[in-house]
């Protein structure tokens, strides 16, 4: 019994020029379903080849992640180092000065790395946590940032306030005025002119005439010339409302408007004015009161052979 089959005729202009070809029927099965075949293995081979190109995005996108995420956790440490560092300045420097505690420490931070096997492919899940874990990472590091710009605040207000300080050390009387001894003390005593009782607002530190009179702080001279029973007499200006009087000098030095050191030579000691003896009469008057001397003065050198008035 003959094959049914199938005739498949191609015609052109030319008669002498078709072709045919006879297809048995089983043989055409046969093509379609290698035709078949042929396109699912082509359609699993342009799936397989676009998932291959998703999943070496996705892996590079990982590689990236995890290198972001090294990267904070390296930028995290630091600064924690730095963070640290600067608390324990800040804490010792404010307990030194006496100040109060400095600005409070934030909570605590979490500093991780970057730990992720880039082999390996996450689940979403894995995925959703690793870009927490990130939005964390930048969380601390602008936490970490905020405390040492505080601390750098801190810091700037330590240096403000120990320049105050110094300042105000600098300005505080507290050397002899010149040699010699203390010949008459702070507060009520016998006037050798009158001899009454009355108020002595000064120290008389008897010296021979000549010996030098230093500045006993940094401040600026306000007033240099004759003053009435004082004599020739230097008054300086310290700040923070500190001044010194220099009376009964032999000569002076200085002039108004100069700026002096401690330990300057403004002038000689003498006997102008009112006095019974070369000395130099010296005070120290804060806010304008006169207060003794001697609490203020803290060198015991050799240059003050006696410390002990009358």
């Amino acid at each position: 019994m003959a094959q049914k089959g199938y005739t498949i005729l191609i015609l052109s202009d030319t008669p002498s020029r078709a072709r045919q070809w006879y297809l048995h029927k089983r043989g055409l099965r046969v093509a379609l379903l290698g035709g078949s075949f042929a396109l699912l293995a082509l359609g699993f081979l342009v799936v397989y080849s676009l998932t291959l190109q998703i999943e070496a995005g996705e892996l590079k996108r990982l590689r990236q992640s995890v290198e972001t995420q090294r990267g904070l956790a390296t930028r995290l440490e630091t600064l924690t180092e730095e963070v640290t560092r600067l608390r324990a300045v800040d804490h010792q420097i404010r307990r030194l000065a006496g100040m109060e505690t400095g600005p409070a420490t934030e909570s605590t931070m979490a500093i991780g790395g970057g730990t992720l096997e880039l082999q390996q492919v996450l689940t979403a899940e894995e995925q959703a946590a690793q870009r927490k874990l990130i939005v964390r990472l930048y969380e601390d590091l602008e936490r970490l940032e905020r405390e040492v710009a505080l601390r750098a605040t801190s810091l700037g207000a330590l240096t403000t306030y120990l320049g105050e300080q110094k300042d105000r050390l600098a300005a505080t009387p507290s050397i002899w005025p010149t040699e010699g001894y203390v010949s008459s003390k702070f507060g009520p005593r016998t006037s050798p002119f009158t001899g009454r009782r009355q108020q002595h607002t000064g120290i008389d530190i008897a010296a021979p005439r000549g010996t030098s009179i230093l500045a006993s702080a940094d401040g600026v001279v306000t007033f240099a010339g004759k003053m009435a029973g004082y004599g020739r007499v230097i008054v300086i200006n310290h700040g923070f409302g500190l001044k010194t009087f220099y009376g009964h000098n032999q000569r002076n030095k200085v002039k108004k408007g100069q700026r002096v050191k401690r330990g300057q030579e403004i002038g000689t000691v003498g006997s102008s004015g009112y006095s019974t003896g070369s000395h130099l009469h010296y005070e120290v008057l804060v806010k304008n009161t006169p207060r003794s001397p001697l609490k203020y003065i803290l060198d015991e050198d050799r240059r003050v052979q006696v410390i002990r008035g009358k």
